[in-house]
Parts: C-alpha cells; sequence; structure tokens
C-alpha cells in the first residue's frame, strides 16, 4: 500500500504541487523533553520494543482502498527560507490498491504579493496524471518512482516504518529514553540504517508505550547525494476506529544546490474525513 499519495505535477511556470512537506521552519520541536526522563527504558530492552512495533505493524489491518480530504501548502523559499512563491490546494485524496487519484476541489498560487486562482490547471494536470497512471503497468510505476529517488512523499509504508522482520534486520536500533508528544508521554528510538544509500531513510521514532503505535516519524535519508544538501521528511499518524493507522501530516524539508542555483522547498500536507473502503 502505498502510504503517501504522489505529488501533482506541471510543467512551466507553475511547477510542482507537492505534497506539504518541507518544514524549514524554526518552530519548536514535537517533543518536550525534560533533563533527566523518568525511568528511561534500557537499550537491552531495544529489540523487544522494536518486536512489538513490528507485530504491532503487522497485526493492524492494512486498507487498500481509502479516501481523504487534504490540504497542500507548498513554498518555494529564498535564501533566507522566506516564501518566493506558494501553491495551496485542496482536495480529495482516493486511493484504490496500487492506483491513486486526486480531485482538486480548489488550488491557488500566489507570488509578490498577488494571488490567483489556478484550479482548472491544477485540475487538468491531475487528471491527466490519473490517466496516465491508469495506463501503466506496475514496474512503470516502480521505475517512475526510483527515478525520482526519495526526493517526494511517494513512500512506500515499509520504506517509512521498518519494523518488520524483513527490514529492521537492516537497521541498528537505539534508545532515546523517554519524552511527551501531543501531552502524552511516549519512547523515542533512533534508527541508523547499516546501509549507507540513498535508497534508505532513517531517523527518530514517537513510540506510544502502551500500544507500541508509531505516532511520529522523523526521517532523512542515509546517504546524502552530492547536489541534495538537506531532505527531512516528518510524518504524524492517528489510528482509526478499527484499528487502522493513517496519516494525519506530513511535511518534507528540501534544499539542493546545483551549480549557482539553489532550490530550497517546504511543503506541508494535512489529512482528515478518512473513509476506508
Amino acid at each position: 500500500m502505498r502510504l503517501f499519495p504522489r505529488p501533482l505535477r506541471r510543467s512551466g511556470r507553475g511547477a510542482l504541487m507537492v505534497p506539504a512537506i518541507f518544514l524549514i521552519a524554526l518552530s519548536p520541536p514535537a517533543a518536550i523533553f525534560s533533563a533527566e526522563p523518568v525511568c528511561p527504558f534500557q537499550d537491552s530492552k531495544v529489540r523487544d520494543v522494536v518486536a512489538k512495533i513490528g507485530e504491532r505493524l503487522a497485526a493492524g489491518p492494512k486498507p487498500r482502498s481509502w479516501q481523504a480530504r487534504a490540504h497542500s501548502t507548498t513554498s518555494y523559499l529564498n535564501s533566507e527560507w522566506k516564501p518566493k512563491r506558494t501553491m495551496t490546494a485542496e482536495k480529495i485524496v482516493t486511493v484504490d490498491g496500487s492506483f491513486w487519484s486526486e480531485e482538486i476541489i480548489r488550488a491557488t498560487e500566489t507570488e509578490g504579493g498577488r494571488t490567483r486562482d489556478v484550479t482548472k490547471t491544477i485540475q487538468t494536470e491531475a487528471r491527466k496524471q490519473a490517466e496516465k497512471q491508469r495506463r501503466s503497468t506496475e514496474d512503470e510505476r516502480r521505475n517512475v518512482q526510483r527515478s525520482r529517488g526519495r526526493r517526494s512523499l511517494d513512500l512506500t509504508r515499509e520504506e517509512v516504518l521498518p519494523f518488520g522482520p524483513d527490514e529492521r534486520s537492516g537497521y541498528e536500533f537505539t534508545s532515546k529514553g523517554l519524552a511527551e508528544f501531543d501531552g502524552a508521554p511516549v519512547i523515542l528510538l533512533q534508527s541508523r540504517s547499516l546501509i549507507r544509500s540513498e535508497e534508505k531513510l532513517e531517523g527518530l521514532y514517537y513510540i506510544d508505550p502502551e500500544t507500541f503505535d508509531v505516532l511520529r516519524a522523523e526521517l532523512t535519508i542515509a546517504r546524502k547525494p552530492a547536489p541534495l544538501k538537506r531532505m527531512e521528511i516528518d510524518v504524524d499518524f492517528q489510528i482509526l476506529p478499527g484499528g487502522y493507522q493513517v496519516m494525519r501530516k506530513a511535511v518534507m524539508r528540501l534544499h539542493v544546490g546545483i551549480v549557482i542555483k539553489e532550490i530550497r522547498i517546504e511543503a506541508v500536507e494535512t489529512f482528515s474525513d478518512y473513509l476506508i473502503r
């Protein structure tokens, strides 16, 4: 199951409606650390915790078909990380097996203090993307994902949550003690990929100590290619009635330096009104 919907792209000056995942803002961290965490669990227990997370993920239902409302904001930033151009979209995301589609309700572009409606343009591009995907094979869809690298949110659950028996053997997990997230205690786990590759993600996980649900993931790629100076993905999860784990909010921070050109993007996407089919 694709964890993140594919971003919308369009050619020309208005380029690229990506799911909002580029938060470069200097906001305070989501977790509040105490100077001395209360009862931090020992590293000897990390393996058991990781196994329980894997068991929890395996036991949870896997929705093959779902729909949700999404709000996307994508900002293209200057050298001071201030927005030069911002695109926003309200949409309905629908996933049916390996196929996805996005119904654009409204889209705007703001630049130089002026905002213009680009709904029809983005709607047309969304329809073209859906039609192209329907005509493609599973291998072709995978090749498109590989060609884009890890610069979008089009990631699979196993990449973001590598806690299954086949995935976790490729990672080293360490305890970072306890913290608070959304006012509740959480276990902090740090992951490090044993394979230093652009294809691997690693980072910090916020774990519910009672249910072993993953509540938040703060990730980056294990090895950055030369032009990529920064690429971070933060994902907040929620558990729906019935035990379905879904994405509540996603943020991506991207900074690419190509010769004399610097590209900085901040994108944020929030999801609500899930309908599991």
